[in-house]
């Protein structure tokens, strides 16, 4: 005989909304435990509670087999296409928070640069507390209001959510001069660092191509149309904690620019180094990552997905 729906609502709200065990309703309402758990399945065959299961985000599993058939990475995560760049943007944050939410232990060191696939990692990264983790700069700053949040700011947020420790890159992301560049890579607190970057066990970042759209180090006011032309020129396809590389994922020097960041291979040697980008425009760019071993992890569009198979 079916059961009163008030006694049913009841029930159901205390388990689903109240968050109590079906011990603790039982008492409530004075019946056996298997009882609650008989009013909560016929609650559910009723209608009164529906389930159901909505993922932040939409993958397109087809388009990262056939990319898996293409390159051999640890993991590829291809989001489904919204109308605009900076929604694609969010989606790969909420895939790239999801995934590393998965992997990350209280003992991770993990690096992160700048830029806006860092950004909406950040903002999309669930609270947790993790007090043995540390979360590191990899790279200097921007210091430029134009180019979003700083890595100093964001690694501090990271540190923050993953309810650990947190170190930052004291230094700017570029110099004028090599003997600059050298002298500060000898101070004590950026050896320190360059050296956990050495230790970390998960990079995150953005791959940054070279055209003035949707550039990091444009908006800063570190690079114009002139040296991007430049790069080209030189064989550079794409930029990572602040260095440019070619096809190959071989480092291709700024002829007026002195990076001051851990060197590409400090990417090669961690475990886990993921890519999040979005846009066919940096297809070539996450090729030389792929083919340098600079990421092992993608995390992309459907519309740089496709690219990338037709290269």
């Amino acid at each position: 005989m079916a059961s009163n729906v008030s006694l049913l609502l009841k029930v159901a709200e205390l388990y689903y909304v109240e968050g109590m065990n079906q011990n603790e309703i039982a008492k409530i309402i004075g019946v056996s435990r298997p009882s609650i758990s008989r009013l909560l399945e016929e609650a559910r065959e009723e209608g009164i509670v529906k389930i159901s299961i909505e993922a932040p985000f939409q993958r397109n599993n087809g388009l990262a087999l056939e990319l898996r058939k293409k390159f051999e990475l640890k993991e590829i995560i291809v989001v489904k296409d919204l109308e605009e760049y900076k929604y694609n943007m969010e989606n790969i944050g909420k895939a790239a928070a999801d995934y590393l939410e998965g992997i990350i232990h209280d003992t991770v060191i993990l690096g992160i640069s700048w830029g806006k696939a860092v950004e909406v990692l950040v903002d999309h990264f669930a609270q947790s507390q993790l007090k043995n983790s540390l979360a590191i700069q990899l790279n200097g700053s921007l210091g430029s209001e134009g180019s979003g949040k700083d890595g100093n700011e964001l690694v501090y947020e990271l540190g923050q959510k993953l309810g650990g420790k947190y170190e930052f890159f004291n230094a700017p992301a570029y110099v004028d001069s090599k003997e600059l560049q050298v002298a500060l890579f000898r101070q004590p607190q950026i050896e320190e660092i360059v050296k956990l970057g050495r230790k970390m066990t998960i990079a995150y970042g953005g791959i940054g191509n070279l055209a003035v759209e949707h550039n990091t180090l444009v908006a800063a006011g570190i690079l114009d149309n002139e040296d991007l032309v430049t790069l080209r020129g030189e064989g550079a396809v794409g930029t990572m904690m602040g260095r440019a590389f070619d096809l190959a994922g071989n480092e291709v020097l700024y002829k007026n620019r002195f990076p001051v960041s851990g060197e590409l291979d400090i990417l090669r040697n961690t475990p886990i180094s993921i890519g999040a980008v979005a846009s066919k425009e940096r297809a070539k760019a996450v090729l030389g990552a792929i083919r340098g071993r600079l990421i092992n992890v993608l995390i992309c569009d459907e519309e740089l997905a496709r690219e990338l198979l037709t290269l």
